[in-house]
């Protein structure tokens, strides 16, 4: 029976497949000239469908589908000191799926890609799962076509699951909002309909793409970000494991021995501080989010900072509903999503926190070492500046492991893009940890990856830039 760890991980290494990245980048070319979108700004109270409920308060769609803007009213305990505030969060309860289907080709596992456009998107096309739709979407509540490839996801096409997960969302903009993450791979002479918008990538080519702005949709990303699967030993396959990069693969191969943190020691350190955050939330009307304002034009806070919700008007032929009406998260320029890497007992480790989200299920899951908007933090404010954000604001001498702009997702999201940076700092260069952040190889993350509600999606995209290549 073929490994299907070592044929992840083989065709992790690989930038050449059925497919160059010369013919992605020309068949991509094509996809973004051919396509005919139009994306208007329109006042939220003029958007087809939508209204503020005047009843609950909230603004939402008059099929009682998709998605609802409410306010939430947040109360956290940590260590005996407790805070209040209110703030805007997206009420999506249904859940998605974010689906891959995964083929060998030539005795290699390659991925079918789309490319995907959605109103938000920096650059309307980006390169998005096989299947990225929400329940309201595939069970055509928009009276719209079914979008292509939904059967292998929903059990109608023979396949096996190598991956099945549900993953959270982003926790400061989301309510308790999962989406399942799951990898289909199908038979090797199991035949797959041909369509234009669609391309076979390698998992190497796939994530050698993050270098490219605002290219890869967050939900490959996500899917792809700490997605689980065991390494074989160096001397089994000495010859494939040696053509990658040998600095991200021995921190993804290594055992407890080598890293810092035994495994069992990060599972109750990641265990007290659930416990430590003791979070209260719920939701309120947006009359209720003091300093939140809905003028009928768009939602935004008082002080100008965090996001905005502002409404589109949306022409796409291509897409399951040619045009539509719809809300989207305007954020703050300028985020940024960062990790501290270092070198400890010759491996490479990566800082890693213990993030509270007012939107999460639990109370906190694991986040990248910095994740902040340097604009949220320019005037006064009672929140404190978070840990390590000199290492991520100035102009560094460290050596740059990733630096690239991606994108939030379009679905959803406006024109959103984070930073994403991983700085390698000298061995010499020693740091205070704080109690609510450990060192971790990727071989624990990827561990961690294993189980539900553990890395945060901005993590999982930070993690999906470590290539393997």
């Amino acid at each position: 029976m073929r490994d299907i760890n070592f044929d992840l991980l083989y065709s992790s290494t690989l930038v050449e497949g059925k497919n160059t990245l010369q013919d992605f980048h020309a068949w991509f070319s094509e996809r973004v000239q051919s396509g005919k979108f139009e994306v208007d700004l329109a006042p939220l109270d003029s958007l087809k469908g939508w209204a503020m409920d005047s009843i609950s308060g909230t603004y939402g769609h008059e099929s009682g589908k998709f998605f609802t803007i409410n306010g939430l009213h947040v109360e956290l305990e940590v260590n005996g000191d407790v805070r209040h505030w209110n703030q805007l969060i997206v009420n999506q309860s249904e859940q998605g799926i974010l689906g891959l289907l995964a083929k060998r080709i030539d005795g290699v596992i390659h991925v079918l890609i789309q490319a995907k456009m959605e109103p938000g998107n920096i650059g309307f096309i980006q390169i998005s799962p096989t299947v990225q739709s929400t329940r309201s979407n595939y069970t055509r509540v928009h009276g719209g076509k079914s979008p292509k490839f939904i059967e292998y996801f929903l059990g109608k096409v023979p396949g096996i699951t190598i991956f099945n997960q549900l993953r959270s969302e982003q926790g400061s903009r989301y309510y308790r909002k999962r989406n399942q993450n799951i990898v289909i791979l199908l038979e090797d002479d199991s035949p797959v309909p041909e369509d234009k918008n669609f391309f076979w990538l390698t998992l190497g080519q796939l994530r050698e793409l993050h270098k490219v702005p605002n290219l890869v949709h967050l939900d490959c990303r996500s899917i792809i970000g700490g997605m689980p699967f065991a390494i074989p030993a160096e001397m089994d396959n000495p010859c494939t494991i040696s053509t990658g990069n040998m600095a991200t693969i021995a921190s993804l191969h290594c055992n407890d021995s080598d890293a810092l943190n035994s495994q069992r020691d990060l599972m109750s350190w990641f265990t007290k501080e659930k416990m430590k955050n003791i979070k209260h939330t719920k939701l309120v009307s947006i009359d209720e989010a003091k300093s939140w304002t809905f003028d009928g034009i768009s939602i935004k806070h008082d002080s100008g900072r965090f996001f905005d919700i502002i409404g589109v008007e949306v022409y796409s032929p291509g897409r399951e509903v040619a045009s539509w009406s719809q809300p989207l998260i305007q954020c703050v320029d300028g985020g940024i999503i960062g990790l501290i890497a270092q070198v400890h007992n010759g491996v490479l480790h990566f800082l890693i926190q213990a993030r509270f989200e007012a939107g999460f299920i639990d109370s906190v899951e694991l986040a990248s070492t910095v994740q902040f908007t340097p604009k949220n933090y320019e005037t006064p404010t009672n929140n404190q500046t978070p840990c390590f954000i000199d290492y991520f604001e100035k102009d560094t001498e460290y050596e740059m492991l990733v630096d690239t702009f991606l994108s939030n997702e379009g679905g959803r999201f406006f024109k959103s893009q984070n930073r994403h940076m991983v700085v390698k700092i000298p061995n010499s260069e020693h740091i205070v940890v704080p109690e609510s952040y450990a060192w971790m190889t990727l071989s624990q993350l990827y561990y961690f990856g294993s189980m539900e509600l553990t890395l945060n999606v901005e993590l999982r995209s930070l993690i999906f830039c470590l290539t393997f290549t």
